[in-house]
């Protein structure tokens, strides 16, 4: 077999010409798409054919030099502990991240590259804003090599020869029932507000090039929808909701085809996607928290959902390395919580509860609040005023079942946390993962001897809200003396 020398710069496959192309095209188009949409639809300006040839070939001719150069321009290659990659022709970039700081090394598919058979390989470090290290088109067997090299930080394994072969076993694999069941627990209320929020921002940048139109079509609408009966109002609710049901299912079978949750050494993979496939590698030492999440139709269905948080940077907040295992059974998930936190001994452990002071917050957070505001404006009718009240009900239940769920166990060497209203969400980690903590009370905390926690590690923040303040400040200087002396490895 060849040798792999990560030392010497390397470019991406030649069929990444094809990709970087077509990605600049994109990038073309989305940046000016409404003045292509004019001409489309306002031909008349250019009434001479040979104008829009010649515009259309030097564009293309553009995309394609821009291409070559960018291609000719970019390698990457592994110095001193580092990797780097350079890019840029006009303006040149250099990104350089040592090995032992990448956080993951990840590999995906979109449907080009399948055809193109290439992959995009990911490196993250937990303290860059973005996937800015990013190739998109790798050969697969070189990517993989690569990918192990770089998430074992050993740039001294420079060869793709067979070693002994270490067996990977699955521990998960999802069949089409198993999508169905997933696509069906889905949150569609989330799933219509995507719906909704998409149109509604197509209607907006369309109304801007087509605003007589847009105006005309939207006033025939509501006058349309002013003088419907409730049959055809709850049939378009009900229409919708079905929408709302195959977008979820629909995305469903898109991200989780095919998923596979394999183990090899301790390092987990995941594998999923119909047409952007990815390719996921996941060091337990690098999994700063387990949480896994089950409601209503999940519990039918007997399945949860499972989430490894990788670090990230504050700066990345929006983007955490959260990579997901939709359909866990309970035998899988007490698998996995063994293999990363050992033998459960929390469960043996007493909750502790938020205080019931904590429901009193909630629903004048989440009920008397909005009814205050909303009084001045409608307090003379009376419709507002029974709506009042069942909202008044509706955010008492609401914050009664946050209330019901929010507790938390620990012990000397781990914490797992319990929340949710509608549906129940569990956040376990190991203690030694925890970077920083914060004592906070308030004024009213303080009249009633309660405060809260909040407990940062390097993919984000948990907190635990309205404690007894003994049992507060007792937790918060122990996790401050174990995170002083703790050596053990945190990323």
């Amino acid at each position: 077999m060849n040798k792999i020398d990560l030392t010497k710069p390397t470019r991406q496959s030649p069929r990444g010409l094809i990709l970087i192309f077509l990605f600049s095209t994109q990038k073309f188009v989305r940046a000016f798409w409404p003045i292509l949409l004019v001409v489309v639809f306002q031909n008349q300006w250019f009434s001479n054919n040979l104008i829009v040839i010649i515009a259309v070939v030097f564009l293309l001719l553009l995309l394609i030099v821009h291409s070559i150069l960018f291609y000719l321009n970019f390698f990457f290659y592994v110095a001193e502990d580092e990797f780097v990659l350079k890019k840029g022709y006009l303006r040149k970039k250099t990104l350089a991240i040592p090995l032992d700081r990448i956080q993951s090394v990840n590999t995906k598919q979109n449907l080009i590259q399948q055809l193109l058979d290439v992959v995009t390989l990911e490196i993250d470090t937990a303290g860059t804003a973005g996937k800015e290290l990013t190739i998109h088109a790798l050969n697969k067997t070189y990517s993989l090599e690569l990918q192990e090299q770089l998430r074992t930080g050993d740039q001294k394994q420079t060869t793709t020869e067979k070693k002994e072969e270490i067996k990977e076993d699955v521990i998960l694999q999802l069949s089409p029932a198993d999508l169905l069941k997933i696509g069906i627990s889905q949150n569609h209320i989330r799933a219509g507000l995507i719906i909704v929020i998409f149109g509604f921002q197509i209607f907006q940048q369309t109304q801007d090039l087509f605003q007589d139109k847009a105006e005309e079509y939207s006033s025939e609408f509501i006058e349309y929808m002013s003088h419907s009966n409730w049959a055809l109002i709850t049939f378009l609710v009900i229409f919708f909701m079905l929408i709302a049901i195959l977008f979820s299912l629909s995305r469903t079978v898109l991200k989780y085809f095919d998923f596979k949750l394999t183990r090899k050494k301790k390092t987990y993979r995941i594998e999923s996607g119909l047409i952007n496939k990815r390719n996921v590698i996941i060091p337990y030492h690098k999994v700063q928290e387990l949480n896994w999440e089950t409601g209503p139709l999940k519990n039918f269905f007997g399945i949860y959902h499972l989430v490894f948080k990788q670090a990230t940077s504050s700066q990345n907040s929006r983007h955490q390395q959260l990579v997901d295992v939709p359909g866990c059974l309970r035998n899988h998930l007490e698998l996995l919580k063994t293999e990363l936190f050992g033998e459960d001994e929390l469960s043996s452990v007493s909750k502790i509860w938020s205080d019931k002071y904590y429901f009193r917050r909630l629903w004048i957070l989440y009920g008397w609040l909005p009814v205050s505001l909303a009084t001045p404006f409608l307090y003379s009718e009376w419709l507002f005023w029974a709506g009042a009240v069942l909202w008044l009900l509706l955010s008492a239940g609401y914050s009664y079942l946050i209330l019901k769920k929010r507790y938390f166990r620990i012990n000397n060497n781990q914490i797992r946390i319990s929340k949710g209203a509608i549906s129940h969400r569990w956040e376990q980690m190991k203690l030694f993962k925890i970077q920083a903590v914060e004592f906070r009370q308030s004024f009213f905390q303080k009249k009633r001897s309660l405060a809260s926690l909040r407990l940062m590690n390097a993919s984000g923040t948990i907190t635990i809200p309205f404690i007894d303040e003994k049992i507060a400040r007792q937790i918060y200087d122990y996790l401050l003396y174990h995170t002083e002396i703790s050596e053990e490895r945190w990323m």
